[in-house]
């Protein structure tokens, strides 16, 4: 396993991470905490040292599951995330609706001395408002009451997990560039590389001192949540992966969904169906029909590396500089060996980089889907 710094911190993260909603939310199946708490022991025996939660999720669950764990490993890190109000609103809504939101400093406070308690640590890693909106990341209170936290000790790094699902464009560009938020938890992967890639080119341009056009835009707030494109200040010319100034200093990223809910695993057919309860039922059929044909382009670099599909996305993630670390959706000790045998591989290199980035520019010479009319 290879370890990156946490800019900041004396803190070395394992660039494979484990991400605990899998196993305690009920979106990905049903799990005991002595089943979930088995497969987290397994993934820290392999080198994993940096787990991510929430306190929404399972009510809290899937903080106090890690409790015994972290009692027992004090050197593993560990992230969560704050904002959704469950101790006044304990029901989940139906589908994917949120729970209501409270993002006020004294909120705030009152989640993290929750999150402590429950965690059973005396300081979170990297604590983050959950899916923020851009009118809470604009107000000075909200960064000024994280930098307190970890002035206080409580924390030691800080920053948005953007979502919940992709896109979230003006978050990301205004958290990264403007409040050069340390660390920002987002959707980037193969696939699914916008907006991800103006985050990391809005970090840079801000690290390095270099205006960015896009800031403006963002700051305004009125860019569709689900929009995945680049705005038009974006530089086509830009390499997310050739960021010299996000390599030793400055904001970086956490990468959930890494494998683009599963397709990049390698196990969907064209007959895959999901149940109801998982939250993949919701992707559109697009999805998997183009999906499919995109992984067939990919499968030569597999043959050449020869490394699995879920190995190689992890590769793609692991030659940029500013990924702190990719958190897979694991519900299985079979996916623990697979993605961490992805680090005994180098990252991918820069001609390869470029390869894929072509396949993605050209949306990988897919013949694109079209649902078929129902007859009258």
């Amino acid at each position: 396993m290879r370890y990156r710094a946490l800019h900041g911190t004396d803190r070395k993260i394992s660039e494979l991470g484990f991400g605990t909603w899998t196993l305690t939310t009920g979106w990905w199946g049903t799990y005991t905490d002595s089943e979930a708490q088995a497969i987290i022991r397994a993934a820290l025996e392999k080198g994993i040292n940096y787990i991510d939660t929430a306190d929404a999720y399972g009510n809290g669950r899937g903080e106090t599951v890690l409790a015994p764990i972290l009692k027992e490993h004090g050197d593993v890190a560990v992230g969560t995330k704050f904002g959704y109000d469950f101790y006044n609103n304990p029901e989940r809504p139906r589908g994917q609706r949120e729970l209501p939101q409270d993002m006020s400093p004294a909120f705030i406070r009152f989640a993290c001395e929750r999150s402590l308690e429950r965690l059973g640590v005396d300081c979170i890693d990297i604590y983050q408002p959950h899916n923020p909106r851009i009118v809470t990341l604009l107000e000075n209170e909200h960064w000024e009451t994280l930098e307190a936290l970890r002035n206080e000790g409580k924390i030691r790094s800080y920053g948005p997990s953007l979502g919940p699902a992709i896109g979230w464009r003006d978050e990301g560009v205004y958290a990264g560039a403007v409040r050069r938020a340390p660390v920002t938890q987002m959707i980037f992967n193969i696939l699914e590389q916008d907006p991800g890639r103006e985050f990391i080119l809005a970090a840079e341009c801000a690290q390095s001192r270099r205006r960015y056009a896009g800031i403006e835009e963002a700051a305004g707030g009125k860019t569709n949540k689900r929009l995945c494109e680049p705005s038009s200040a974006y530089d086509p010319s830009f390499r997310s992966w050739k960021t010299p100034a996000l390599s030793a200093d400055g904001p970086q990223f956490l990468i959930r969904v890494p494998h683009s809910s599963g397709m990049l695993e390698g196990k969907y057919t064209i007959n895959t169906k999901f149940d109801e309860s998982d939250h993949r039922s919701h992707r559109p059929r697009a999805w998997l029909v183009e999906g499919l044909q995109k992984i067939q382009r990919l499968t030569p670099f597999c043959e050449k590396r020869g490394v699995s599909l879920g190995q190689l996305a992890l590769l793609w993630l692991y030659a940029h500089p500013s990924i702190l670390s990719a958190l897979p959706n694991i519900y299985n000790l079979e996916q623990i060996d697979e993605f961490v045998a992805a680090s005994e591989h180098p990252p991918l290199d820069d001609a390869e980089m470029e390869e894929i980035h072509d396949l993605y520019l050209h949306n990988f010479d897919i013949n694109p889907y079209v649902e078929s009319a129902v007859g009258a």
